[in-house]
């Protein structure tokens, strides 16, 4: 693998591909996947419609991911109650997806441009169990992995504690390890797109660098990623 890539700038955003392998994904264009998450102010409708229309002018097709009811893991590990932290998740996901269909309509996207799904719409999915059974593996018998999960969990939930109650103290290892599962559910999705999804090739684009990603593409765990999968961090270009 090459270093991370310089910048490539496309409409309202500009793509930083993680590695030398993801940038010459991103030279072909074939597929992206847009990542949304839920409880995230970032992802107003205005933000979904840019990406949107990055996505559908910069590819030859894209899909939309959602998260699903895993996400209320990362309630349920700040304190909210099961079933309140599942109601919140369901609502949140499906804010989001309204804001997807809307930006599509408005943008003259039919729904054969634009799929649009959910991460617990795959719970039988073969491909998608077997590299969700091989995180939750890597993740109980490689120290490094698992740190570096519990860290991308961790920080995910500091940072909603900071954003929305103001809360800078340090979590318990058994919230990050409660939270780190919703990572596990995500991986299928970062690791092997192109077979979940049915496609040649595709690179996740989401806001933020993917230190966990990158340290996978660099062969630093046992777990590997599709060489058809990519990632890409998006900004907005000025």
């Amino acid at each position: 693998m090459t270093a991370t890539s310089a910048p490539v700038r496309a409409c309202e955003f500009a793509a930083t591909p993680a590695t030398g392998n993801c940038a010459e994904i991103y030279v072909r264009r074939k597929h992206v996947l847009i990542g949304i998450s839920p409880f995230n102010s970032r992802f107003s409708d205005e933000y979904v419609t840019r990406l949107i229309r990055w996505a559908a002018t910069s590819f030859d097709s894209f899909d939309v991911l959602l998260a699903g009811d895993e996400s209320a893991l990362q309630l349920e590990a700040m304190g909210t109650p099961e079933g309140k932290a599942r109601y919140k998740a369901r609502r949140a996901v499906k804010r989001n997806r309204r804001s997807v269909e809307d930006a599509s309509s408005a943008l003259g996207l039919t729904e054969a441009d634009t799929r649009v799904v959910s991460i617990s719409e795959f719970t039988n999915h073969s491909t998608y169990r077997k590299c969700k059974a091989e995180s939750e593996a890597a993740f109980q018998t490689n120290a490094l992995f698992r740190s570096a999960c519990l860290e991308m969990a961790e920080k995910a939930i500091l940072g909603r504690l900071r954003t929305v109650y103001g809360i800078v103290e340090p979590i318990t290892a058994e919230q990050a390890e409660h939270a780190a599962a919703y990572v596990m559910a995500e991986l299928p999705f970062f690791l092997e797109t192109p077979a979940v999804l049915d496609v040649e090739e595709s690179l996740l684009a989401y806001h933020q660098p993917w230190e966990l990603g990158e340290k996978i593409f660099a062969g630093d765990f046992t777990l590997l990623a599709n060489p058809a999968q990519g990632y890409l961090a998006l900004t907005e270009a000025t």
